[in-house]
């Protein structure tokens, strides 16, 4: 059984300028007793995604398909 279960999760922020893409098509299934590792390099969303999945983004986020 699954812990957790993304899919095809896409977030947008809300900006002057229009919405502005964070995610886009994340997958990932953790099972009990698995432990994962989020990398990547500064700005490709990984902070985003982390908050995402505890449901606490900041108020320009929108989560425009998928689910957690």
């Amino acid at each position: 059984m699954a812990i957790l279960d993304i899919d095809g999760l896409e977030l947008r922020y809300v900006t002057e300028r229009g919405p502005a893409k964070a995610l886009s098509d994340v997958n990932l299934k953790v099972e009990r007793g698995e432990a994962i590792g989020i990398v990547g390099e500064s700005g490709c969303g990984k902070s985003t995604l982390l908050k995402a999945i505890m449901g606490v983004m900041p108020r320009n986020a929108v989560i425009a398909g998928g689910a957690v």
